[in-house]
């Protein structure tokens, strides 16, 4: 396996993205620069799949580890905006906790050899997330987006929810035996 091909490389720009995005997030006068950066780091996460898929690049190290990196920008982002009053605790609280539960299930089911692949419900959970990061980057700007945001936080939350729980379904039937 290569580790150094191009869809791991935008994947690891993605994690190394998260320091900056982080102190960025603390100074509302930024957001705007925010919230151009933040577009640019999260189609990373669509160029780096249709990358590996257009040149078989696929490999379960990209897999592994373009999850993580969503995950470390975006829990890392979310915690930033319930340090700022931003966000509230119970919905970083369902996030964070979801995460650690999938990733769980998913270390879990590797050593069983089995790939758990992000499926319609974790891709809702993952737009959403991305939506609402934007839109919080935007709100100071237009202020008309605080109602959007706590519908993109009630849309979320609930995707999180039942991604989590449709993973857990789908892969029951392997903890059968423990």
């Amino acid at each position: 396996m290569k580790l150094w091909t191009a869809p791991n490389i935008l994947t690891f720009i993605r994690i190394l993205a998260t320091i900056p995005m982080f102190i960025i997030t603390y100074n509302e006068k930024y957001y705007l620069i925010a919230f151009f950066v933040y577009i640019l780091v999260s189609l990373t996460d669509i160029l780096d799949g249709y990358i590996a898929r257009k040149y078989n690049l696929v490999s379960d190290f990209g897999k592994f580890m373009d999850q993580i990196a969503d995950k470390i920008l975006i829990n890392s982002l979310f915690i930033v905006f319930l340090d700022i009053h931003k966000l509230p605790g119970w919905f970083v609280g369902i996030i964070i906790i979801r995460d650690i539960f999938i990733s769980g299930l998913r270390m879990f089911l590797a050593n069983k050899n089995v790939v758990v692949a992000a499926d319609i419900w974790g891709k809702l959970k993952t737009f959403t997330q991305t939506i609402l990061i934007a839109s919080l980057y935007l709100t100071p700007t237009f202020n008309l987006l605080t109602s959007l945001n706590f519908i993109l936080i009630i849309l979320t939350s609930f995707f999180s929810i039942y991604s989590g729980y449709n993973y857990l379904m789908k892969n029951f039937v392997y903890f059968k035996g423990e």
